[in-house]
């Protein structure tokens, strides 16, 4: 759809999924395409994502605890404390894989570094095909 807005990035969805789940937890009434921005996904949809990569074991629970903990913080762990650099790591894992697929499916814009990786890529096809 045209009107819709995708997020910025993978921590950027997982934040909205997360104040979606709290509304839903307070007894909201949640719709798609019933806000100020249209997305092109429902909260439901990051849940599907995220139970696909637990059951290819991508993902597991250590994962869930951080980014249900962070996400209800509403703040990502910083790498520079050392009490946070383990949940930093799982966070970053988990956001790179969820990233990839919600690129994949337009829930997430693709960034500047990735559309060039994407454009060397095809370069590269084009030259190894002459």
């Amino acid at each position: 759809m045209d009107d819709t807005t995708a997020f910025e990035s993978a921590e950027e969805a997982w934040f909205w999924f997360m104040q979606a789940h709290q509304a839903r937890k307070d007894g909201a009434n949640i719709r798609a395409n019933n806000g100020n921005i249209i997305r092109p996904c429902d909260p439901d949809d990051v849940l599907k994502i995220l139970d696909r990569l637990y059951r290819h074991r991508q993902l597991d629970m250590n994962h869930f605890r951080v980014l249900r903990h962070y996400g209800e913080r509403m703040m990502a762990p910083e790498p520079d404390r050392p009490r946070e650099y383990t949940a930093y790591r799982l966070w970053t894992e988990a956001m790179n894989l969820m990233g990839d697929i919600m690129v994949r499916k337009n829930i997430v814009r693709m960034s500047l570094s990735a559309e060039i990786i994407c454009f060397q890529n095809r370069k590269a096809m084009e030259v190894a095909s002459w």
